[in-house]
């Protein structure tokens, strides 16, 4: 196989509240760290790279990439993405910020097994929620599209309606982190093989997100402490946790593939505490979690499925950072103001909290420089 052309695909920054900047900020630096990683890469030829803000276009007209202007009103990812794919055998695609922790090493070796691929093959970080993919034939993607409002789907669509041999990465923080929250930022920004842009980036611009943050992480060292993982995590995920310390884990896994599945879109996500909270009431539950745990992580995404709402990006990103006079969703900064009173750390956020972020928080922890 030839040289795999890139596309690379950053989202809009969104609005102008203090949390949304913060983030965008953020999975920009975490652009450019994929972006100077790929180009070590020799098995990789162009690199696309579709902004869709003008300030990140105008940003990126120095790097070593191909810009592309955005297509298509409203934007539809699966049209846009076999749009690359019509010419192309082999593809790879990335979200901006969907790979903070993959050295030029790591890339290289995924692109490398691309080499020897036969028929249809793709590999994923994630069968359940996609957000990098190697595909061997991008021309197939056409007929797909429809099926693709998002990149979450691409391995489950992949797999179940076109017959591609799907294969998900080892269940490592380079393979599954991905930037989605604040939360996302924080715990792969502290990881050592995060990026020089992106560990910049929080140097800063410092929150007290990493005040937490440093709570919990003194928590998991401590043994015999009680931590809960609430949302949509893995075995693969806590069963990391577990091995990683000495402390007791309580796993609360609801709604995992909801996304991917269409379960969300069509109303039909669930969660046991979402209905415990919504009885009990947000301060009491919080009185009972703060009594039985010494911290929490917390892919929130969940709940909000259940009671059938979602915020905006400001509302969200204020939440994950605890900014609970910016949040203007009544139910969400009742919410947020509940783990904020806890009296124990609590990081919330989407299901990174519980996955892929988790597992960068499990090896930072575990981090021994080499002598």
């Amino acid at each position: 196989m030839n040289p795999i052309p890139v596309i690379i695909m950053l989202p809009p920054r969104g609005g102008s509240t203090v949390a949304e900047s913060w983030m965008a900020h953020a999975r920009y630096a975490a652009a450019l760290d994929l972006i100077d990683r790929l180009n070590c890469v020799p098995e990789v030829a162009a690199i696309q790279v579709l902004a869709a803000d003008p300030v990140d276009r105008d940003a990126l007209r120095s790097a070593s990439v191909e810009l592309v202007e955005p297509s298509g009103d409203p934007f539809h990812f699966g049209h846009v993405l076999a749009s690359f794919g019509q010419q192309q055998r082999g593809l790879a695609y990335f979200g901006g910020a969907s790979a903070p922790l993959l050295t030029a090493t790591a890339l290289k070796q995924l692109f490398q097994q691309m080499q020897d691929w036969q028929g249809k093959r793709a590999l994923v970080n994630n069968r359940h929620s996609s957000d990098w993919l190697l595909i061997s034939t991008a021309g197939m993607l056409e007929s797909l599209a429809p099926h693709l409002p998002n990149d979450n789907a691409l391995g489950w669509v992949l797999e179940t309606q076109a017959g591609f041999y799907v294969e998900t990465t080892a269940s490592t923080a380079a393979m599954r982190c991905d930037i989605d929250t604040p939360a996302d930022v924080c715990l792969a920004g502290s990881h050592p093989d995060a990026g020089p842009h992106l560990k910049r980036f929080l140097q800063q611009n410092p929150v007290t997100l990493l005040d937490r943050l440093a709570d919990l992480r003194s928590v998991l060292q401590t043994p015999a402490s009680s931590v809960a993982l609430i949302g949509r995590t893995s075995s693969e995920a806590w069963s990391a946790l577990v091995g990683a310390t000495r402390i007791w884990v309580r796993v609360y896994a609801e709604e995992r593939g909801m996304t991917a599945s269409g379960r969300q879109e069509r109303g039909e996500a669930r969660s046991l505490l979402a209905s415990a909270m919504e009885a009990m009431g947000e301060d009491a539950f919080m009185v009972m979690l703060a009594g039985m745990l010494d911290g929490v992580l917390w892919d929130t995404r969940v709940w909000m499925a259940h009671h059938h709402i979602w915020p905006s990006d400001a509302d969200r990103f204020a939440a994950d950072l605890g900014m609970i006079d910016q949040i203007q969703n009544r139910a969400l900064r009742q919410l947020t103001a509940a783990q904020s009173d806890a009296g124990i750390p609590m990081i919330v956020g989407g299901h990174g909290v519980v996955g892929g972020s988790l597992l960068a928080l499990v090896e930072t922890i575990s981090y021994q420089p080499s002598r």
